[in-house]
C-alpha cells in the first residue's frame, strides 16, 4: 500500500496561508496547496497529484525544492525538471519552417527534427512544442508560383514614387482608384458553415456553366465605389468601365491601380480617356488589391445556395455591394489603414505642398 507523505517545517500552516493570500499567480497557489496537503500527512504523492491534476514526479520535485530552500524555493521558477529537448536555435528553426508552411502534419515535423536537428521526440512531444510557440493548423492561401515577394514589397514601399512618376498636370484634382473584376456564375460556391457536432451538413450545388462579370472600383481618395455588370471581360469592356470612372468627375485626373490581366495591359495610351492614368500592380500579387476582400464577402454571401438565373445571383450580389456605394465609411473600412491609404495620403500631401509653392 502506498505510503502517505508527511512534510514538516520550515513553513507553518499560517505561513502557507499568508503566502497564498499574497500571491496572484495560479501556479503558486497550486504549489502551496500541494505543500499544505503534504503537511497534513493524510495523502500519498499519487493522491495529491491526482487531486491537483499534476504528475506524481512534479509534486515530488516541488516538495524536494521546499525541503532545501523553504517557500522561496518552492515558488521559484525553473528548479528541477529535465533539460529542454529543443534549444533556442532549434525553436527559431521550427518557427521559420512554420512561417513558410513547410509541414502539413506533426509527424512531418517529428521527421524533420530527427533528420535535420538530431532531436528524437514522440508525436505528443511535437504537439507540446507547437503549443509552446503558439502554432496553429491553418488553411494556406494559394499564391502563384511566379509571385515575387521582393517585387511586391518594393511596389508597396515605392507607391509614392510611382504616383509621382505619372504624367499628372498641376492644378488638376486627382482621384485614385483600386480596380478589379469578379466572375460569378450558376455553379454553386461552397463555404464553411456552423452545424451541430457529429452532424454532417450538406450544401446544395449544381453544374451549370453560365456566368458573367462585375467590374468594381474603390476610390482611395474620396471613399466612393463604382460597380458595373458586364457579360464578359475584354479590352472594350475595360475601356468602357474606365469611361464610367471618368464620368464620376470629368474635370479630374483619375489614377486607376489594377492588375496586369491581358484585357488591361492591351490598352494603348491612345485608346484611353485623357483623364485616365494607369498604375499596374506587380504580376501574380492579388494580395495587393483591396477589391479581393470585397469579392470574398460576395462569395461568402452567395455560398451554399443555388441560383436558377444570373439575374437572381446578381440580386444577391447587390445586397453586398449596395452598402459600399451608399456609405463612404464602408469603403474606408474595407481599404483600411495600410501601405496604399498611407501612400496615397503622402502623395496628395506632397502634391499639395508642391502646388502651393509654385
Amino acid at each position: 500500500m502506498p505510503k502517505k507523505i508527511k512534510v514538516g517545517g520550515p513553513a507553518t500552516a499560517e505561513d502557507i496561508e499568508a503566502a497564498y493570500r499574497q500571491s496572484t499567480n495560479p501556479h503558486d497557489w497550486t504549489r502551496l496547496l500541494a505543500l499544505e496537503m503534504a503537511q497534513q500527512g493524510e495523502w500519498t504523492l499519487a493522491e495529491i497529484a491526482r487531486a491537483l491534476g499534476k504528475h506524481r514526479a512534479t509534486i515530488a520535485r516541488w516538495l524536494r525544492a521546499y525541503r532545501k530552500g523553504g517557500l522561496a524555493a518552492l515558488l521559484r521558477r525553473g528548479h528541477g525538471g529535465r533539460e529542454a529537448s529543443l534549444k533556442p536555435e532549434d525553436l527559431e528553426a521550427l518557427k521559420e519552417g512554420l512561417r513558410e508552411g513547410r509541414w502539413k502534419t506533426a509527424r512531418e515535423i517529428r521527421k524533420w527534427l530527427e533528420e535535420e536537428r538530431g532531436i528524437h521526440l514522440k508525436v505528443w512531444g511535437v504537439y507540446y512544442w507547437l503549443r509552446k510557440v503558439k502554432a496553429r493548423h491553418k488553411m494556406p492561401r494559394k499564391v502563384h508560383k511566379k509571385q515575387d515577394h521582393r517585387e511586391m514589397e518594393a511596389f508597396k514601399e515605392s507607391i509614392v514614387d510611382n504616383l509621382n512618376a505619372l504624367d499628372i498636370p498641376s492644378g488638376r484634382r486627382v482621384r485614385i482608384w483600386i480596380q478589379d473584376e469578379h466572375r460569378y456564375g450558376l455553379i454553386g460556391v461552397v463555404r464553411r458553415c456552423w452545424t451541430l457536432m457529429g452532424h454532417q451538413v450538406k450544401a446544395p450545388t449544381q453544374m451549370r456553366f453560365k456566368w458573367s462579370y462585375v467590374y468594381g472600383a474603390l476610390e482611395v481618395t474620396g471613399r466612393q465605389s463604382l460597380f458595373w455588370y458586364m457579360p464578359t471581360v475584354s479590352l472594350v469592356c475595360s475601356n468602357l468601365f474606365l469611361e464610367q470612372i471618368v464620368a464620376t468627375e470629368p474635370d479630374a485626373i483619375h489614377v486607376v491601380i489594377w492588375d496586369r490581366a491581358g484585357y488591361h495591359q492591351g490598352l494603348a495610351s491612345s485608346d484611353l480617356p485623357e483623364q485616365i492614368r494607369l498604375l499596374p500592380l506587380p504580376p501574380y500579387c492579388p494580395e495587393l488589391n483591396a477589391m479581393e476582400k470585397l469579392w470574398d464577402q460576395v462569395k461568402r454571401h452567395i455560398a451554399n445556395k443555388v441560383f436558377e438565373t444570373l439575374d437572381a445571383i446578381e440580386a444577391s450580389i447587390q445586397e453586398v455591394l449596395k452598402p459600399f456605394w451608399e456609405s463612404p465609411q464602408r469603403v474606408w473600412s474595407l481599404l483600411g489603414d495600410n501601405w496604399l491609404t498611407r501612400g496615397v495620403a503622402a502623395f496628395l500631401k506632397q502634391r499639395e505642398g508642391f502646388e502651393s509653392s509654385v
